[in-house]
């Protein structure tokens, strides 16, 4: 378990199948909560993310595909750096365009969030194009051992998960952007267990370059669910999908952490 923040549990109902625990100090709803929150996710429930919202329980962020990713993140922004002349056509720039990349502000420098101003959502951003010394776009960088998903049905690089969608999308609105610039690396089983081996080139690297999601929906969605359960100090239903993790909470006993 990346922490034990069983303590904060203040009951738990079978019943109603909620949990209900200090609503002291609730973190804000990132880019990877979300897609989650609104019944979006692959990896986590709503019922998940509130936890981890409420300092009780947060997946395990120590899979070699996670590690993977943290390790190749400087790594994809450095050749996006170098290669930074070939975004100029695809975000339709004018010829002498002065375009870089920006380096995002250390995580351990800000607190793990670059938007300190917005009290509900925030997060970390990997990155801004700018073009003549203005932000253009969003960078966000993913690495992928499923290639074929990207792919549309010409073969073409334009397929991006609706939960990195609204991933980039909310760091886009929040930073008064409407563009994201996806930069993808794809690796194979092997490079996940050596990343540290892996080289991005033309043919293992991707850009997809896409228009922010309207976001108002969403967010006043994820805002909403935010003031019902979070402020309220209680999850939302668990599902059978949360049993194993339900079980967790249950073992805990007072006094043992």
């Amino acid at each position: 378990m990346a922490f034990d923040g069983r303590h904060r549990i203040e009951d738990i109902d079978d019943d109603g199948r909620i949990v209900y625990f200090d609503p002291y100090k609730i973190k804000k709803i990132t880019g990877t909560r979300l897609a989650p929150i609104l019944g979006r996710g692959d990896f986590q429930t709503p019922f998940s993310v509130a936890l981890d919202l409420a300092g009780i329980y947060r997946e395990d962020t120590k899979t070699k595909y996670i590690e993977a990713g943290n390790i190749l993140e400087p790594v994809l922004r450095s050749y996006m750096r170098k290669n930074v002349s070939s975004l100029v056509p695809l975000l339709e720039l004018p010829d002498g365009s002065k375009t870089v990349i920006e380096e995002p502000a250390p995580g351990e420098m800000c607190g793990y969030d670059h938007f300190h101003n917005e009290k509900v959502f925030g997060g970390l951003v990997d990155g801004y194009v700018t073009v003549d010394g203005k932000r253009n776009s969003i960078l966000e960088i993913k690495t992928s051992g499923e290639r074929e998903k990207w792919l549309d049905e010409n073969g073409d690089y334009t397929n991006v998960a609706e939960q990195y969608m609204l991933q980039a999308s909310l760091y886009a609105e929040l930073s008064r952007l409407d563009k994201i610039v996806f930069l993808v690396g794809f690796l194979g089983d092997a490079d996940y267990d050596r990343p540290k081996n892996w080289i991005p080139n033309e043919d293992n690297t991707k850009i997809i370059i896409k228009k922010k999601l309207d976001m108002a929906p969403y967010m006043k969605e994820a805002a909403d669910w935010y003031n019902e359960f979070m402020k309220n100090g209680q999850t939302p239903e668990w599902t059978d999908a949360d049993k194993d993790l339900v079980k967790y909470l249950k073992a805990y006993k007072p006094g043992k952490r």
